[in-house]
């Protein structure tokens, strides 16, 4: 609580992104995230959407579906955010990266935790708030059916990991809402399935094919439960439609980066936006 009273000092009402690692991924994946948001307002008529974000860390992402809200549903809406905060790369074949070194070194010292809670405290009132500490296989079993418009897949990427998180969020969805996640660099098709079978377990890694980092639990726990899903920059997104999960478009999106990135992410997300922007 003294580190949160600190930050608030020395950033009052404003977001920390500037911090090593705050923003993981591909900083354009939020412009899609954001983008979701109008989809569900303007395609399907949600007024008020109820989020949930598996997976948090510093509060980047938290903070994007909240600009997706003060952008298209009058700033209302709901944003639940669960994650452990505590340091899982110790016990697996990524431990020795350096990124993994420096993220659980974050998580272990609580700083990510504590940059988290100080940005959740720059949201506006109008959205609820509220966050879950606690790993995801115990929270997302006791919560109730159909009770999220967006449900955001983003913890730990081993595909056990991630196949789980994914099949405990299905019965979450409202119909007509959305299930998606983050760090999708590629589609099972895309890539070779034996080799992304045997490195699943792990974070990342280098296609021997093609030369491309991809998160092969990802990967094939999104496979092996959608098939080809849409996806935008690494950012996947499936609807609800009764019993099934259909892709949809993001056709006509307004484009909107985040206010919340420092200059030098936001002009990594303009530049990739710019590359891929033919395929929405």
């Amino acid at each position: 609580m003294y580190a949160r009273n600190i930050l608030g000092l020395l950033y009052p009402q404003k977001p920390i992104m500037d911090a090593g690692r705050a923003i993981l991924g591909a900083p354009v994946r939020h412009v899609f995230m954001i983008g979701t948001i109008w989809y569900l307002k303007e395609k399907c008529g949600c007024k008020e959407p109820g989020i949930l974000e598996v997976g948090s860390w510093c509060g980047a992402s938290a903070l994007s579906w909240v600009q997706g809200l003060k952008a298209y549903c009058r700033g209302r809406g709901s944003l639940t955010c669960v994650d452990a905060w505590t340091p899982f790369f110790h016990d697996t074949p990524d431990q020795g990266a350096d990124y993994a070194k420096e993220m659980d070194a974050l998580l272990q010292s609580d700083v990510a935790y504590e940059i988290f809670c100080h940005n959740m405290r720059t949201v506006p009132d109008s959205v609820a708030t509220q966050h879950v500490r606690g790993r995801s296989e115990n929270v997302l079993p006791q919560l109730r059916d159909q009770c999220y418009d967006v449900v955001f897949v983003d913890a730990n990427h081993a595909y056990a990991s991630v196949h789980r998180d994914i099949l405990d969020s299905l019965r979450l969805v409202r119909e007509g809402g959305v299930i998606c996640g983050d760090d999708l660099n590629l589609q099972l098709h895309e890539c070779d399935e034996a080799f992304t079978r045997l490195n699943s377990d792990r974070d990342m890694v280098t296609g021997p094919s093609h030369g491309r980092n991809y998160h092969p639990g990802v990967t094939l726990a999104v496979a092996e439960v959608f098939g080809r899903v849409s996806s935008w920059g690494g950012y996947w997104a499936m609807q609800k439609h009764g019993d099934s999960w259909d892709r949809f478009t993001l056709k006509g999106m307004p484009v909107l980066y985040p206010e919340h990135f420092p200059v030098e992410e936001l002009a990594r997300a303009r530049s990739h936006f710019a590359d891929i922007k033919d395929c929405i």
